[in-house]
């Protein structure tokens, strides 16, 4: 029994000491550097306590965090009924907590009525730069009832105060009345009316990485109503580039389900990117789940059809018979080719490190636009057809295509693209059945066929290699950087000049190399021929008649043709050495437009020379002798043989007229 009055002593003992340290002012006094300690630590701020007086049936708590907030609390409670009826005061400004960043002033005074499980929160006041009012039920911790009515709340601050990035500015409307049918389910409708806002372009494009050429200001309404567990909502939002609407979107509370039908028209793309125009329309779906997520895009607008399926990290693409010429457009690209595009992709797996995929690609109907792609004035179209097939294996892309054409026909194999450093590697054939079909490229007509096979690369810069039989010789050819390189042997000078429809002057087996630069379009041409012999022509009826010596008897031992290009104009000389006779031709130029020549030549047989110039079109140019100390002798002698001695001076001073 003794103990058993000790014990109960000790618990009166602390009883009536928590009860001197919780109700009496002394009590106050002593717990009040502890609360303050305790709040200080949950908000992270200094907090002073100006005011704290706890009775059995009334509190009085004032108190500020970093000298610009202040909470004001008082009024009655029951503390063996658990119940209270307090007013409260919130007076903050710009106070950033773990709980929450307020940005700007937070002035709401209202009343907390009710138990401690079960009781009801009003207030009003200021709030996000906006008035506010709202009346809360709240029971077990959880939400019950709401009502809201705020008027031009801030949406940058309402981000501020969730801690996101501030996407927008501008101010909206929010309204709410939901009731608690039990059971975590509720009824009610909710809306909210976006009165003007804008975008920041630059944590859009930081964020999303979407780049926009201007402002974009809109406004709009989202209506909802909750039913149970589930709310439902339609948006309208209008904006200055494009308009979006949802007629069906639904978010289930319990099994956290959303789903929404969405409809997106842009009228000018231009104004959401500078390098598109045009409008489009797209619509589709959303859904999401506590595991999945997916979306389907649908279009009309480029003539075809658009379907775009993304689940989780896969991807589904199918684009039919879209115009080429409408994507071009859209592009603000010119009018390259019309056709319809067709194209399916099926992305496995989206992630960089196992992207997985396979995509094809075929163009019909395609009727390529000369003028348009080579800028110039002639109207050739080509009509022609494009295959591709490619797999995506994480970093790396294979490719195999094909285009037949009325022009050629080419085959690139093997490819392979390097996401890493942007390169790209492959085979090609290229087969061209009648080079005639190269005039839009040429300006100028041409005989035979052509098949080149070669390797292609680009890495920073274009380079291509190729061999060919053309003509029946061996050529290569390189091409990096815009420099052409051409290398040819056993290239018959005769087969060149029928495949050019040159006259046939000249018939040899050569060596050929050219370099060439496509941007400049300069160069240099060097064909080296042994064993070349003339062919009959002006010139060597005209050497015959002077010398009697038949030029194309001759076997020319050593031919070099040295020639400098320079856009359509080619400047050359010519040299030719044979056993009895040497044949050069200087300061001579082509033009390649105009197909007509001017130059000089220089003849020597023996003991013979001939001076002359070959000019006019190269089909049938005139030759003349200019020239010739072999005739000039000649003449001399014949001059002295049957002419009067009193007139031979007067005739050899004509024939210096004739030099």
């Amino acid at each position: 029994m003794k103990y058993l009055l000790t014990f109960c002593s000790i618990i009166v003992s602390v009883l009536f000491f928590a009860l001197f340290l919780l109700f009496t002012q002394t009590g106050n006094n002593i717990l009040q550097p502890h609360l303050e300690n305790y709040i200080q630590k949950k908000l992270q701020k200094d907090v002073l306590i100006e005011a704290f007086t706890l009775k059995t049936s009334f509190i009085d708590l004032v108190f500020t965090v970093d000298k610009n907030s202040k909470l004001t609390l008082n009024g009655k409670i029951d503390i063996l009924k658990k119940e209270f009826d307090l007013i409260y005061i919130v007076d903050a400004k710009n106070l950033i907590t773990p709980f929450a960043v307020i940005d700007g002033i937070l002035h709401v005074e209202g009343s907390a009525k009710g138990e401690i499980q079960n009781f009801q929160l009003a207030g009003a006041g200021e709030a996000f730069k906006s008035n506010i009012t709202f009346l809360a039920h709240i029971e077990k911790q959880q939400l019950k009832d709401i009502q809201i009515d705020a008027k031009g709340v801030k949406i940058e601050d309402v981000l501020t105060f969730a801690k996101k990035p501030i996407y927008s500015r501008g101010a909206m409307d929010i309204s709410a009345n939901i009731v608690s049918k039990g059971l975590g389910n509720y009824q009610g409708d909710g809306s909210i009316n976006i009165l003007h806002a804008t975008l920041d372009n630059s944590l859009i494009k930081k964020d999303f990485g979407l780049e926009l050429n201007q402002t974009v200001t809109y406004k709009g309404t989202v209506k909802a109503h909750m039913d149970g567990q589930k709310i439902y909502a339609k948006i309208d939002i209008l904006s200055n580039i494009a308009q979006i609407k949802t007629t069906n979107s639904e978010y289930d509370l319990k099994k956290q389900l959303f789903y929404s039908d969405y409809a997106i028209h842009i009228p000018k793309l231009g104004m959401l990117k500078d390098s598109l125009q045009g409008s489009i329309e797209l619509d589709g779906k959303i859904q999401k789940t506590p595991d999945d997520f997916s979306l389907d895009v649908n279009s009309k607008t480029l003539g075809g059809t658009i379907e775009a399926i993304v689940f989780n990290n896969t991807l589904k693409l199918k684009v039919q018979e879209i115009e080429l010429a409408k994507l071009s457009q859209m592009l603000k690209q010119p009018k390259y080719s019309d056709g319809k595009l067709t194209l399916f992709l099926d992305m496995k797996d989206t992630r960089a490190k196992s992207r997985d995929a396979n995509l094809t690609l075929h163009v019909k109907d395609g009727n390529l636009h000369v003028n348009k792609l080579i800028q110039t004035k002639r109207a050739d179209e080509i009509k022609y057809e494009l295959s591709l097939k490619s797999a995506i294996k994480q970093n790396y892309i294979s490719i195999d295509s094909h285009i037949s054409s009325d022009v050629l026909e080419l085959n690139i194999s093997q490819s392979s693209y390097n996401l890493d450093n942007n390169t790209i590697q492959g085979e090609y054939v290229l087969k061209v059945a009648d080079l005639n079909n190269l005039y839009f490229i040429t300006s100028r007509p041409l005989r035979g066929d052509m098949q080149v096979i070669g390797n292609y690369r680009y890495d920073k810069m274009l380079y291509i290699d190729g061999s060919s039989n053309l003509l029946d010789a061996k050529t290569t050819f390189s091409l990096q950087d815009n420099l052409l390189h051409l290398k040819s042997s056993e290239l018959s000078i005769a087969k060149v000049t029928n495949m050019l429809y040159y006259p046939k002057l000249f018939d040899a087996y050569s060596m050929l190399e050219v370099d060439y630069n496509l941007t400049s379009q300069t160069g240099s041409i060097n064909i080296d021929a042994p064993n070349g012999k003339l062919l009959k022509n002006q010139l060597t009826e005209i050497i015959y008649l002077a010398s009697g010596f038949d030029l194309t008897k001759e076997l020319y031992k050593d031919t070099q043709f040295r020639g400098m290009v320079d856009k359509s104009r080619v400047d050359f000389s010519l040299l030719m050495s044979g056993l009895e006779s040497y044949l050069e031709i200087y300061d001579g130029n082509l033009n390649l437009k105009t197909n007509e020549i001017d130059s000089k030549f220089s003849v020597k047989i023996e003991h013979r020379d001939f001076k002359g110039s070959i000019k006019g079109e190269l089909e049938n140019p005139t030759v003349r002798l200019s020239g010739s100390e072999y005739i000039k002798q000649k003449l001399n002698k014949a001059i002295e043989k049957n002419i009067p001695q009193e007139w031979q001076d007067t005739a050899k001073e004509l024939l210096k007229l004739f030099n």
